[in-house]
């Protein structure tokens, strides 16, 4: 069953981060190769370390301070902030992650924009 992406919500604890209009979420695994001479010509991996991050942008809301707010201040002070995202608004993923890039911009004839990037530290929830 595919999902309407409007029913996406990304949060900061109970508090909705707002003015967002794109957002992506990977998780990632690292391999480790232990390759042997008994392999018999195969390379043979094992897991190693796993990852995530967020991208997101939208619209600059100023006035959000519990959402844009707390990532703006997780940047500036070099903290972790806990994230979920909600695939159908209700569930999905929830991690801690260092927001390790904020960009805006703006032209006279639009909205100001703003993007957020962020990286995990420490394990992944699915909730």
């Amino acid at each position: 069953m595919s999902l309407a992406a409007k029913n996406l919500r990304i949060k900061t604890g109970s508090n909705a981060i707002t003015g967002l209009n794109d957002a992506s979420f990977n998780i990632n695994g690292e391999t480790i190769e232990v390759t042997t001479f008994e392999s018999a010509g195969w390379k043979e991996r094992i897991a190693g370390l796993k990852d995530f991050s967020m991208s997101l942008s939208g619209f600059y809301e100023k006035d959000d301070a519990d959402g844009q707010g707390a990532l703006k201040t997780a940047l500036l002070n070099g903290t972790s902030v806990p994230v979920d995202y909600l695939v159908d608004g209700s569930s999905g993923f929830r991690g801690d992650y260092l927001v390790t890039s904020m960009e805006t911009g703006a032209s006279p004839s639009g909205e100001v924009t703003v993007s957020f990037s962020l990286e995990s530290t420490g394990a992944l929830t699915i909730i």
